[in-house]
C-alpha cells in the first residue's frame, strides 16, 4: 500500500507496456486522500516538477527485494 514518504514510480499508459512502471519519473508521495467509497489519491511530486494528484492505479510504488540480496554472494 502507498503512503506518505514512500518513492514511487508513474505507470505507462496504453501500448504494449500498458501498467508498466516508467522507470523515468521517480516521484515522491506528499499527501493521501481517502474518502469511503472513492479511489485513494496521492499528491505526488515527480522530477521536481509542482506536485499534482494521482489515482492509486497509476503510481508503482518501490519495492525493495531482499532474496536478491540474500543471494548476492551465490
Amino acid at each position: 500500500m502507498i503512503k506518505p514518504g514512500d518513492i514511487v514510480f508513474m505507470k505507462r499508459k496504453g501500448g504494449l507496456l500498458n501498467n508498466q512502471p516508467l522507470t523515468s519519473r521517480l516521484g515522491l508521495v506528499i499527501k493521501e486522500h481517502n474518502e469511503k467509497g472513492a479511489i485513494p489519491q496521492f499528491y505526488v511530486q515527480f522530477n521536481q516538477e509542482t506536485p499534482k494528484w494521482y489515482y492509486h492505479h497509476d503510481l508503482k510504488k518501490i519495492e525493495h527485494n531482499r532474496n536478491r540480496e540474500e543471494h548476492k554472494d551465490v
